[in-house]
């Protein structure tokens, strides 16, 4: 049983605020300079309008497919299945996005001579993935408490760093000689619009709270309070702990150090401790982020099986009213391209492709859900502005965004997106139709949904 707390603390952990940073402050600021916290802003204010029509369908239905589930349910089964395929694709991603940096930051800490090798972070990422999956199968009650006192800790830690980065004396020396530079890219469009897209991922997570709406007790806003409580707590994290450390460093110093810009800020900041402390809270917040992660897609999983648009075993809960089989599918699946990501020649290109899918896709997932609630409430006076207009806004700025982001692309990027995208058409109008036809043959009374216990 869930309540409001354990909800905004889930959705503000699953957006990992020091792991966000490690991974995608450096490229932020690479893209968009002195501009990269205001770029994250804006991406966040186009968040928030989404996460507010999320709140209105998280009331009026909630349901642990969430965005998969709404999308069923305004455009049909086949848009429906094309939206479980989105979901499916980015968190996948955004786990991947996750568990390597766990790799590595596990590695950096117990034998640094291994951190930087793609087979070994592959390894150790696999393995917190299985020990996340066991933290997840306790429930998600303990999960939440867990995740609490994760969070307690690296907002603390990112505060206290914040302070000092800002009574430092590099911040005076900082970007001294390509600050116009860099505005003048910020302000072409390219550079922001990117720094913003990357900004999708750092400001994912919140939306955790709607895919446990079946688990929350009595209170219908929960969930959805939860989610933006979530988001505007773990934004006005990011943007402050952004300005303090984009002060600190040069645009040099970020452009050598994309993958880890944490790491270059605990140096900067001067005293031996910083290094450990930072590195320690990082793999806390990639942790916390890992199991949020996997417990949004199993839920989601669950609620796929439960349609029949995946295996029907997936959507089956246990004696404990729990989805295990979603959660061991989901478990084993990203374990498995866990491995596979040690492959990559480097560490860097191991990340970099990892969250550079999962920013393009989880951006796509939120629009296809803006536009879904659109059209749920477009015909309700009442859910006008919270259900139409605002997520409307959000949609169509968000867009906008992406849209650009793939125009400037590399060709190698513009294929990746544009296959991701081509390639769930066959595979939805395939589920589509099988979870059409075995829910309308089921016998009256079967093919209700079976809800997790709150």
């Amino acid at each position: 049983m869930l309540r409001f707390f354990d909800v905004s603390v889930l959705s503000s952990a699953s957006m990992a605020p020091a792991y966000s940073l490690a991974s995608t402050m450096g490229p932020m600021i690479v893209a968009a300079g002195t501009l990269a916290p205001l770029s994250l802003l804006s991406v966040s204010a186009i968040m928030l309008c989404i996460a507010i029509g999320y709140a209105q369908l998280s009331r009026v239905a909630p349901n642990a497919g969430s965005s998969y589930s709404w999308i069923r349910m305004a455009f049909g089964a086949y848009a429906g299945a094309y939206g479980a395929w989105l979901l499916i694709l980015s968190n996948v991603f955004a786990t991947l996005a996750t568990a390597v940096p766990a790799g590595i930051y596990t590695l950096d800490l117990l034998a640094p001579g291994r951190a930087l090798n793609p087979v070994w972070d592959a390894a150790v990422g696999a393995v917190w993935i299985a020990g996340s999956a066991l933290l997840l199968y306790a429930g998600v009650r303990p999960t939440a408490i867990v995740t609490a006192g994760a969070l307690a800790l690296e907002i603390g830690v990112l505060a206290v760093a914040a302070i000092f980065a800002w009574l430092s004396p590099h911040g005076a020396a900082a970007h001294p000689a390509t600050s116009g530079d860099v505005k003048a890219l910020a302000f072409s469009g390219f550079g922001f619009i990117y720094a913003m897209t990357l900004g999708v991922w750092m400001s994912d997570g919140w939306e955790l709270s709607a895919a446990t709406s079946e688990e929350v007790a009595k209170d219908p806003t929960a969930s959805g309070r939860g989610g933006i409580t979530g988001l505007l707590v773990t934004t006005a994290t990011l943007a402050v702990a952004m300005f303090a450390f984009d002060g600190l460093g040069t645009l040099g110093g970020f452009k050598a150090n994309e993958a880890d810009a944490m790491r270059y800020v605990a140096d900067l900041l001067g005293a031996p401790i910083w290094r450990p402390v930072i590195l320690t809270t990082v793999l806390v917040s990639t942790s916390s982020a890992l199991w949020t992660t996997l417990l949004y897609l199993s839920r989601s999983i669950f609620a796929m099986g439960r349609d029949r648009v995946l295996p029907r075993a997936l959507g089956t809960l246990d004696a404990r009213d729990e989805p295990f089989w979603s959660l061991v599918a989901t478990g084993l699946l990203v374990a498995g391209l866990e491995l596979l990501t040690g492959l990559s020649p480097s560490a860097h290109a191991q990340l970099d492709f990892v969250v550079n899918g999962s920013s393009l896709f989880l951006g796509l997932l939120f629009a296809a859900s803006a536009a879904a609630a659109v059209r749920i409430f477009w015909a309700q006076p009442a859910f006008r502005w919270t259900g139409v207009v605002i997520p409307g806004i959000g949609l169509v700025a968000l867009m906008v965004v992406l849209g650009a982001t793939v125009i400037f692309e590399d060709r190698t990027s513009q294929f990746y997106a544009v296959g991701g995208i081509v390639i769930g058409v066959p595979l939805a109008l395939w589920r589509g139709w099988a979870s059409s036809k075995a829910m309308a043959g089921e016998p009256p009374g079967q093919g209700e949904p079976t809800a997790l216990a709150p």
